[in-house]
């Protein structure tokens, strides 16, 4: 029994590891929706402020260009945080030379599982650090998307 033990760690690990880079896939497909519907949007408002400012019985009131404006930036800002949730950043990768192998090749099991679940841990370590930051970066994007949701409705009220 007691020689499982590091065998059940070393799968714990890297299980624990395998769910961080699962977070890392949900933040960034989340990441890709909110840059899909601010973008949707955004170009919607401005498809919206041509077709209005083409029309010659209508004009957009003075109160709801600051609206809009605003909007428009937050939006945008939107867009641009959930894209900083896409950039590649590393995740615990681990380089192992030729040399490397050659020097722990006759190692004991145990000393060898244990040298790969330190590796595991460092990289999990990684892997949770960059995730979190992805994730407040995307708190983030998200409330720039709600404010901007928030300012086109104020704008939208003024209008009508």
């Amino acid at each position: 029994m007691a020689g499982d033990t590091p065998a059940l760690y070393s799968a714990f690990i890297k299980d624990l590891f395998d769910g961080e880079l699962a977070r890392r896939t949900t933040l960034e497909s989340k990441a890709g929706s909110v840059i899909t519907t601010s973008g949707t949007l955004v170009t919607l408002l401005f498809g919206l402020v041509a077709v209005v400012t083409g029309a010659k019985t209508f004009t957009i009131p003075a109160g709801a260009n600051g609206w809009l404006l605003a909007a428009i930036i937050a939006f945008v800002a939107a867009c641009i945080a959930a894209i900083f949730v896409g950039v590649p950043l590393p995740y615990g990768e681990t380089e192992i030379t030729m040399a490397d192998l050659a020097s722990a090749w006759t190692d004991a099991p145990a000393e060898t599982e244990a040298a790969i679940a330190g590796t595991r841990l460092e990289a999990l370590s990684a892997a949770r650090r960059w995730n979190a930051m992805k994730a407040w970066i995307l708190l983030g994007a998200i409330a720039g998307e709600i404010v901007a949701i928030a300012l086109l409705a104020v704008a939208v009220g003024v209008i009508i």
